[in-house]
């Protein structure tokens, strides 16, 4: 029995200061797995609006093309695209965390943190879409063909990821 406690006594002994914070502190270690999904959270949305940032050169692209085929009047709609895209970046840069932290006056329970990460699976998917949809939006316009649909596309697409980000967001305020 004392070789026993012995070696636990030494096995203990080895563990890091945060790793006796977790046999000390019922809830820690959930709290820091918390954390870290915060954190991934944030790093999750500025992915995201990096990669909707590089529409931002397809979108000057396609405007240059129409200028160079004198359809510098389709720039109206592209226009439109460009500040759906821009909306899109600016909710992606500025929302909220996933999970509240220990101290956080509003708490996010674990269900509707799977509900989020859910929503952030469907999102990254869905700029994943957009930046081919943009590439086909820039070939088509090199080609000097008609872009309607092309354009109708990306601005779809680009609403339907505004409207579940906004989706989102409320569920993060609920």
């Amino acid at each position: 029995m004392d070789e026993l406690k012995s070696k636990l006594d030494f096995i203990k002994s080895k563990e890091s200061f945060f790793e006796k914070i977790k046999r000390i502190i019922p809830g820690y270690d959930g709290y820091v797995n918390r954390d870290n999904s915060r954190e991934l959270d944030t790093l999750l949305r500025n992915q995201l609006a990096m990669k909707l940032e590089h529409n931002r050169k397809k979108i000057r692209d396609t405007i240059s093309n129409f200028s160079k085929n004198n359809r510098l009047f389709q720039a109206t709609d592209i226009d439109k695209i460009e500040k759906k895209n821009d909306t899109a970046i600016a909710k992606f840069r500025s929302a909220a965390r996933g999970y509240s932290g220990a101290f956080d006056v509003v708490k996010i329970m674990d269900d509707k943190l799977s509900k989020i990460y859910e929503f952030d699976s469907y999102l990254l998917t869905a700029v994943e879409e957009i930046g081919v949809l943009f590439d086909n939006l820039l070939s088509v316009s090199e080609q000097n063909l008609d872009t309607t649909d092309a354009e109708t596309k990306v601005s779809k697409a680009l609403g339907d990821l505004i409207f579940k980000f906004d989706e989102r967001e409320a569920l993060l305020k609920q």
